[in-house]
């Protein structure tokens, strides 16, 4: 199956569907919402009703974000990001002093990625 990289880009107005970015076409990355990895008959999780590659499964997500996301699905994503903080808070020190001099501001809140506003 083709993948219509066009239709992908338009579905969130050229913006990554998880940050929010202003991607440009050329260097979108297309991401499977639902991992290509977990999308088989033997995997627990219920088989949905369209192929791996429709564009219902695949999202434009900028370099970064697809990155990250890697083989998660969208909340353990979300769960990793929402992680990061507590993560740098204790094993960074740098994150530490500038957290103490006033140059981090934390703010407790979930993630809620840009396709969610959109929908």
């Amino acid at each position: 199956m083709e993948i219509d990289r066009w239709a992908i880009y338009e579905k969130y107005g050229g913006h990554c569907a998880y940050c929010g970015e202003t991607i440009e076409f050329k260097a979108m990355q297309v991401d499977h919402i639902r991992p290509k990895r977990r999308f088989s008959v033997g995997h627990i999780d219920n088989i949905p009703k369209y192929h791996v590659d429709d564009l219902q499964n695949l999202n434009p997500a900028c370099r970064v974000c697809n990155n990250w996301k890697l083989v998660w699905t969208v909340d353990e994503f979300r769960y990793e990001i929402e992680q990061q903080v507590k993560r740098l808070r204790k094993y960074r020190a740098q994150y530490r002093l500038a957290e103490r001099y006033g140059l981090v501001i934390n703010i407790d809140k979930p993630v809620i990625f840009y396709f969610e506003r959109k929908e």
